[in-house]
């Protein structure tokens, strides 16, 4: 019998939609939008080693993360994987520019990934149809 689902579970949920979305349309906009060449001259300006390789690196993350997310697969390795992205942004480029107006979009898409990387994708994913379930209930059996 499967257990209902939880409010939790239909928060994380909307948390990894809203991600997808943000992190999807950042990610196509890098690799297939025309913003390739902006993305290249930003890491040249604040010194991130081969750019042109890291701005397909980071635009392959964004966009291919984005489906993960919205499918809940490899939720937790890619919510880590995004949340470093979002703290070399913060630290290469937006706390210099100040906090309101620069770094708080960044901020607020670090603490997402970061509450996605601990929480886990939650019942409606597939990580959860993988374990047999929820987190939660598979940890109990454990």
């Amino acid at each position: 019998m499967t257990a209902p689902p939880r409010v939790g579970d239909i928060g994380l949920l909307g948390l990894r939609l809203a991600l997808a979305a943000v992190f999807g349309v950042h990610g196509y906009l890098k690799i297939l939008g025309g913003h390739f060449d902006r993305t290249v001259a930003l890491f040249m300006t604040v010194n991130i080693p081969a750019p042109e390789i890291m701005a397909w690196v980071v635009g392959i993350m964004e966009f291919g993360g984005s489906i993960l997310l919205v499918t809940g697969l490899w939720t937790r390795p890619m919510t880590a994987l995004l949340a470093v992205e979002m703290a070399v942004a913060l630290a290469r480029v937006r706390w210099a520019q100040g906090f309101l107006g620069a770094a708080e979009f960044e901020v607020v898409l670090l603490a997402a990934c970061l509450a996605l990387t601990t929480a886990g994708a939650g019942k409606f994913s597939l990580d959860a149809s993988l374990r047999g379930g929820s987190v939660r209930r598979h940890r109990a059996r454990s």
